[in-house]
């Protein structure tokens, strides 16, 4: 039988994470007491019987192929039939991986309500599952390859599972990352950087550029550039305003960073843009 030896050595790399996918094991009669979880938590469970109690999933007895999401503030207990096999995935929300499945899962859950929702293993799953386990064993944890483990998951719950089952899976985050998308869209202009609007909302830093990351698909600071960026050229190029006031209402310490800013990202100063 062919035997193969990973030769890199992850572990000391800055890219090194544990925290996305966990394989974990656990001997018969294990009871693990309630806890608040501190980000979504989908259980899949590769083998044995799992008693699992949760407001979203109460007195559930979970099997082999089985799986199911814990949102984030739910709490959670465990006590363990059999001995068991399981993966963790830690996520801030659902990667858009097909525009026309995404929109319609939103679509979907506004009427929807909120029920216990356990998932089976497809053989698809199945055969993704049984490669993840050998690759977290082999301590493959660099994030490269986990993100992109995460979207072949992503993939295979979109085109192996019906719009129903991940509409009523999914609910939490969707319904997550609507709240999120709102509170960005009415308060991005009351803030100067990322550290003030995570603060807006109450978030650490870190949880916050996830968050924004899993949301709308672009880093933070990028995405507010954007936004920056078309409203200066919107008020520059179509309104009465001075240049002077459209500088003071960006911010600007003064009229020629204001023009560096133009000159950076429109290739002309702010007076020029105007004329054109």
């Amino acid at each position: 039988m062919y035997t193969c030896s990973k030769y890199t050595d992850c572990a000391s790399c800055e890219k090194f994470r544990k925290d996305i996918f966990k394989y974990r094991t656990f001997p018969r009669g294990v009871f693990i007491p309630k806890a608040k979880c501190s980000r979504n938590i989908i259980y899949f469970i590769l083998k044995g019987e799992i008693w699992v109690n949760s407001n979203e999933h109460p007195d559930t007895i979970l099997r082999e192929g089985d799986f199911i999401l814990q949102p984030v503030g739910s709490t959670v207990e465990f006590r363990m039939h059999t001995p068991v096999e399981a993966i963790t995935l830690m996520i801030n929300g659902i990667r858009n991986v097909c525009d026309i499945r995404y929109q319609s899962g939103l679509n979907y859950v506004e009427d929807a309500t909120l029920k216990p929702t356990v998932l089976k293993a497809c053989q698809p799953m199945t055969i993704f599952l049984g490669s993840l386990k050998m690759a977290l064993n082999d301590d493959m944890c660099c994030e490269g390859f986990l993100n992109v483990k995460l979207t072949e998951l992503h993939y295979i719950m979109i085109c192996y599972y019906p719009l129903k089952d991940l509409g009523d899976f999914f609910i939490p985050i969707y319904r997550q990352g609507r709240s999120f998308h709102f509170f960005v869209m009415n308060n991005y202009q009351q803030a100067k950087d990322v550290e003030s609007f995570a603060k807006l909302g109450g978030y650490s830093v870190s949880s916050f550029r996830r968050l924004f990351k899993e949301t709308f698909e672009e880093p933070v600071y990028q995405w507010m550039l954007k936004q920056k960026c078309q409203e200066v050229l919107k008020d520059v190029t179509t309104t009465d305003m001075s240049i002077t006031e459209i500088s003071a209402k960006y911010g600007f310490e003064s009229l020629a960073n204001f023009s560096h800013f133009c000159r950076t990202n429109f290739g002309k100063s702010p007076r020029a843009l105007r004329a054109k």
